[in-house]
């Protein structure tokens, strides 16, 4: 039968695979180690030694091939045991450390990794394993190292991550890790006589620690794994007294802050915000923005360089919101905490907002997009709070948190690094109390520079939104109010509704109003609903998850916000006022920034719209002729009848946003009268950024997959993106700064219970007034989609290429305002002044200094105008919506 079965199955028999039982495997593990043993000892520079480095990789490949095969195998685990008891990692580790080859140290990380990742044999609680690991690690990536590429770089640091997530999981092997010098005293606390201000560089207690800090200002995955890594270190010292205190006597929080402080030296003195003409967006192409010229010294702010830059910075301030929030050890997060308020915010951030000044051309626009980023970036309670204290010079900056206890070596710490901060002479103290964040705010709104306009308006929009209740009483005069109730009416609601309505109509024209007025409309609820100041007053004590202690912690709003009015001499809404005045003449990114910093300074719930946005109840005036029904069913009836009464005012009692929009609407009559077809001309405008809205929707539903795929201009993530593209991608008529949510189905009438949600609502009936070339087109394949779209962007690029080319809209109109007046005058062309001789010249001058001239293309007018009709449908659903969902008008 046997030679029946070979003649069948062929002259060959299969080698059967040789048994891989224990013995074996451990014969063939000893076998590849001896061998790597005897050629390194043989090899007299291993360096130079290329056939004995290929050698010893493949031996040791093998070793960790069989590591791993023996770790997914039943027990015993003879060849782990042998690793163990060999140390054979410590040959591993001098043999990668000085072959100076990249492959070689790439297989002794996946040799570490092989014996982590069995968990057997407990090498992370072996004293030799750690000290041959760090000092592997040391001799490639550490200071004076042989340097290796990034990926190899990326695992070893991802290594080091692996073990601090060990750390964290099992407290107990943290000693293995991390030992120390300093004595402990009769409470048990360690103490180190050589603390000083910086702390104590000692590498050698913790060199996990100091090798993830010295990776955590890296991109990457570089910088993810030692910041994740260094988090669980810092989450790890609440666990420990031991590290507790080390931390606080070491110089870790020194290098973290100083960390901060370079990278933000890195980022230039000088920036120019000025968006580049070939990423212009088409609201600012149909615009005088392309005649403004960039500072030639000033980096720009799109630049691929500055934009790392701030990416790098940003990354790590996030990284310190982390380690505050994840480290649950009061005496090293309150540390922390004094370094980054000694070291960077006195010591560099707030010098650079005291050396910033106008007149260099730009280091004030830098200065406030920096604040505007990082207090963007900020969420953390106490990092917020100290920041806004000590920039607006509010009191109390100097004491954080009195009464969280301290350990003695965290109040001796305080001591020393405040005692260092402190200067030699007492003059030569930087004060804010002298010159602040509200200074630099209100000089730079008045600034002849409209990047210096832009970029504090900005930043004014940031800590209206986020910190409203710290920019009361310093950036903004407020006068708080005892009583709560409100005394408007519905009546007057309606009323002033109806005039900024008619004022939005008669600036614009009402096509596409209604469609634009629904969107502002849930735009506005959003907004509202998500305002910081909104929580206490939307909120349900008896349904709310949340705690009233919730409310009234730093987690729910750092400061409270009382009901409080808005004080007519307040300088920042006069300067508001200023700008408005001059709306039509401003660049496109100024109204814009404009418009939002007025919104949002009236999205906080506890502010009364009253003097400045609506009429103020005491200057309520009825016409005591309007007849009066005889008989009423009920007083309630009879009061609800004389709350929906239409008041009239005096024409001082019109509110200062109002009275402004008036004024610009005459401005606008005198163009409308002065220049043929004006309406057709602003209707077309409107009609372009539709269409080329439809075009983006229409390219969008066509390539779903483009929507994760950022746009070659737009600056990358953390960065700060001008709001002029809103007006373009978002609106579903006009440009508009919100974008709209466009998947909400519900109506607002039916989001909140109250008497009637919408007191006056829309008298255009609902109907869509708004037509695109666009929309009648019948479903397309996604390439004729392509093709459609390529020639529609084709035919508006030359349109646009024609109005702004066409001599008609580069006709220059001036604007004229006398000194000390708050009328401006529209030259129109009939009275255009003659040129000024050269024997006037002294009048001229003199003249020039008197009255303020300005002047603007009828190309940059006619988008502005578009822009000033959003803005008051926007104001209209700011009234509308908070009458609605904070009860503010009364209905009886």
């Amino acid at each position: 039968m046997d030679f029946w079965a070979r003649l069948l199955g062929g002259s060959s028999r299969k080698k059967q695979a040789a048994p891989n039982n224990p013995q074996q495997r451990l014969a063939r593990f000893r076998q590849r180690y001896n061998q790597i043993l005897q050629t390194w000892q043989k090899s007299t520079n291993l360096a130079h030694d290329r056939e004995a480095l290929g050698t010893i990789r493949r031996a040791l490949q093998a070793l960790t091939a069989i590591l791993n095969d023996e770790s997914r195998s039943p027990a015993p685990h003879m060849c782990l045991q042998f690793a163990a008891a060999s140390q054979i990692y410590t040959a591993v580790s001098k043999i990668a450390a000085t072959s100076h080859d990249e492959g070689m140290v790439r297989d002794a990380v996946a040799f570490y990794n092989a014996l982590i990742d069995s968990e057997e044999e407990d090498f992370l609680e072996n004293d030799v394993f750690a000290v041959s690991l760090m000092n592997f690690v040391d001799r490639t990536i550490g200071s004076g190292s042989m340097g290796v590429g990034e990926d190899i770089e990326a695992d070893i640091v991802e290594l080091l991550f692996g073990i601090a997530a060990k750390i964290r999981l099992q407290p107990e092997i943290l000693p293995v890790w991390f030992t120390t010098t300093a004595s402990a005293d009769s409470e048990g606390r360690l103490v180190n006589k050589k603390t000083d201000f910086a702390g104590v560089t000692q590498k050698e207690d913790f060199p996990l620690c100091y090798q993830l800090i010295d990776h955590v200002h890296h991109e990457g995955r570089i910088g993810d794994f030692a910041r994740t890594g260094l988090l669980y270190i810092f989450e790890s010292a609440s666990r420990s007294i031991a590290l507790e205190q080390w931390i606080v006597n070491s110089d870790l929080p020194t290098l973290m802050a100083t960390g901060l402080g370079a990278l933000y030296s890195t980022m230039s003195r000088k920036l120019s915000i000025l968006h580049p003409q070939q990423d212009m967006s088409l609201i600012l192409s149909l615009s005088d923005y392309s005649d403004m010229q960039p500072n030639l010294q000033a980096e720009s702010f799109f630049g691929l360089d500055f934009q790392n830059h701030l990416v790098t910075f940003l990354s790590y301030l996030i990284f310190w919101q982390d380690v505050l929030e994840h480290c649950r050890s009061v005496d090293v997060r309150l540390t922390l905490i004094d370094h980054f308020q000694a070291l960077f915010l006195q010591q560099l951030l707030y010098p650079s907002l005291l050396e910033s000044s106008d007149a260099d051309g730009g280091s004030s626009v830098a200065v406030l997009t920096y604040l505007r980023h990082i207090l963007d970036a900020l969420d953390h309670p106490e990092l917020v709070h100290m920041m806004l204290q000590y920039l607006l010079a509010l009191l109390d900056y100097t004491s954080m948190s009195p009464k969280t206890p301290r350990s003695p070596a965290a109040v001796k710490r305080r001591q020393s690094l405040m005692l260092l901060n402190a200067p030699d002479k007492e003059d030569d103290r930087l004060n804010p109390s002298l010159f602040n964040l509200v200074d630099l705010v209100l000089g730079s709104t008045g600034s002849s520079n409209p990047q210096t306009v832009i970029a504090a308006l900005k930043l004014t929009t940031v800590i209206l939104s986020k910190s409203h209740g710290y920019a009361l009483g310093s950036l903004v005069k407020v006068m708080n109010l005892h009583h709560k109730e409100h005394h408007r009416t519905v009546g007057s609601l309606n009323q002033e509704l109806e005039l900024y309505l008619n004022l939005a109509i008669n600036v614009a024209g009402l096509e596409g109003v209604d469609e634009a007025y629904d969107n502002y409309l849930k735009d506005t609820l959003s907004s509202l609903e998500s305002h910081p100041c909104s929580l206490k007053t939307i909120a349900l004590p008896a349904t709310s998850s949340k705690s009233q202690a919730y409310f009234d912690s730093a987690e729910g709003t750092a400061r409270d916000v009382d009901p409080h009015q808005l004080l007519p001499e307040d300088p920042l809404f006069q300067s508001l006022v200023e700008l408005m005045l001059r709306f039509l003449t401003n660049d496109v990114e100024t109204n814009l920034a404009l418009t939002e910093a007025i919104i949002t300074l009236g999205t906080c719930s506890q502010i009364r719209l009253e003097g400045w946005l609506s009429v103020d109840p005491a200057d309520y005036h009825f016409d005591s002729a309007d007849p009066e029904p005889d008989k009423f069913s009920s007083d309630n009836l009879r009061d609800m009848y004389m709350a929906g009464r239409f008041p009239t005012w005096s024409s001082s009692a019109t509110p200062r946003l109002l009275a402004c929009l008036q004024q610009l609407q005459r401005q606008i009559d005198a163009l409308r009268a002065d220049i043929m077809d004006w309406d057709e001309h602003v209707a077309n405008r409107k009609h372009i950024f539709r269409f080329q809205q439809d075009i983006t929707d229409e390219a969008n539903i066509s390539t779903p997959q483009s929507r994760s795929v950022r746009a070659p201009s737009e600056p990358p993530l953390g960065s700060w993106a001008p709001q002029i593209p809103k007006h373009v991608l978002d609106s579903s008529a006009t440009p508009s700064r919100a974008q709209s949510p466009r998947g909400r189905k519900e109506t607002l009438s039916g989001s909140r219970n109250t008497p009637t949600t919408s007191p006056a609502p829309s008298r255009f009936g609902g109907q869509t007034l708004v037509g695109s070339p666009s929309r009648g087109l019948s479903p397309m394949s996604a390439p004729q989609v392509g093709n459609r779209q390529t020639s529609l962007i084709s035919d508006v690029e030359a349109g646009l290429a024609g109005i702004k080319n066409e001599r008609f809209f580069k006709r220059r109109i001036r604007f004229r305002r006398a000194a000390g007046s708050q009328e401006v005058e529209v030259m129109l062309s009939k009275f255009q002044p003659p040129p000024r001789e050269a024997d006037d010249a002294t009048a001229g001058a003199e003249k020039k200094e008197e009255d303020d001239i300005r002047e603007a293309s009828l190309l940059h007018i006619i988008t502005n105008v578009v822009i000033l009709q959003n803005f008051v449908l926007e104001v209209v659903a700011l009234m509308q919506v908070r009458a609605s969902l904070f009860n503010e008008v009364r209905f009886v």
